[in-house]
């Protein structure tokens, strides 16, 4: 089992959700599965999923639309890993995110249960 289980709730994202699953497969830590979580999509999300060739990346459908909640429980149900990271269908991580973050958590105390980063909003608009 990888060590980090990368949830990703989706909804109606085609056009960017394989974006967000790139950042994930660039990553330095490679440990890793993502799960792609469709909260009942009414587009091509779940084609765009099923076409990336990567045996770390799942793909799991609500049959209603539940809410981006319901869409991580349900990926952290799929989940067997020591660590769970959430990753919206909109955003990217930088190369190192996960690498610097277990590295974290290994070399805390086991009273550590949660860590987190900054973060840069960028509009693609402006």
């Amino acid at each position: 089992m990888p060590s980090v289980s990368v949830i990703i709730p989706t909804y109606n994202r085609a056009s960017l959700v394989a974006r967000a699953i790139r950042s994930v497969q660039v990553q330095t830590y490679e440990d890793w599965e993502v799960i792609v979580v469709d909260d009942a999509s009414n587009d091509d999300t779940e084609q765009v999923v099923r076409s990336i060739e990567d045996a770390r990346v799942r793909y799991v459908r609500h049959e209603t639309n539940r809410g981006g909640g319901a869409a991580r429980n349900t990926g952290v149900r799929a989940s067997c890993s020591q660590y769970i990271a959430f990753l919206d269908s909109d955003d990217v991580w930088f190369p190192k995110k996960l690498k610097l973050q277990v590295r974290m958590m290994s070399d805390t105390s086991s009273s550590v249960s949660v860590v987190y980063c900054k973060h840069i909003i960028k509009n693609e608009s402006e």
